[in-house]
């Protein structure tokens, strides 16, 4: 199976899951709804955290800090896109300054 279309197939399932959910589940209540929107945030810190760090319990290489770091710079933004634009832009940057 070729990248391109394995991309596609897992943003199909991704999408396609989120696009039934919204069709069939009911709104949850105001109080829960509270509860699951605070929860990406602290999901997603955990994941960053999580890749920052190597088997040997030391920090990753340079230009993937600057990347968490740009993309960290952009989270006021409350935007994925442009989150992953300033992670992205980061990189690149930390990669051509070498």
């Amino acid at each position: 199976m070729s990248g391109a279309l394995l991309v596609a197939v897992i943003a199909a399932i991704t999408y396609g899951s989120r696009a039934v959910s919204l069709v069939l589940l009911p709104r949850p209540d105001a109080r829960f709804e509270a509860v699951l929107a605070r929860i990406p945030g602290p999901i997603f810190a955990g994941l960053a955290a999580a890749m920052l760090l190597t088997d040997e319990r030391s920090f990753v290489a340079g230009p993937t800090l600057w990347a968490a770091l740009g993309a960290l710079v952009a989270s006021p933004s409350r935007s994925l896109l442009v989150c992953l634009i300033g992670g992205a832009a980061a990189y690149a940057l930390a990669v051509w300054l070498g």
